[in-house]
């Protein structure tokens, strides 16, 4: 009977050590995982700050063009009256 009890408790502690191993390797892979995510969201947020930065460069740009355009607009409007006012006076 002893002898029985003793071996019951060998395997009920043989099974335990094989469930905190399969724990302790659950949760080795769950921090992996944990790591592997904190380290997309990082460079997520890079990607993110760097189309940032790029949408805020082409803001400028078409705001610089928009100008150059005007400018562009205004200097053909003159050009012209000039031409139609030397015409007319030829």
């Amino acid at each position: 009977m002893l002898h029985e009890k003793l071996l019951q408790a060998y395997k009920d502690l043989m099974a335990a050590a094989e469930e905190k191993k399969e724990r302790e390797a659950a949760l080795a892979k769950a921090w992996e995982a944990s790591e592997k995510a904190i380290e997309e969201a990082a460079q997520l947020r890079e990607r993110t700050t760097s189309a940032e930065e790029t949408t805020s460069k082409a803001r400028e740009e078409a705001v610089y063009y928009k100008d150059a355009a005007t400018e562009l607009d205004k200097e053909k409007i003159f050009v012209q009256s000039n031409l139609a006012s030397t015409q007319e006076a030829y």
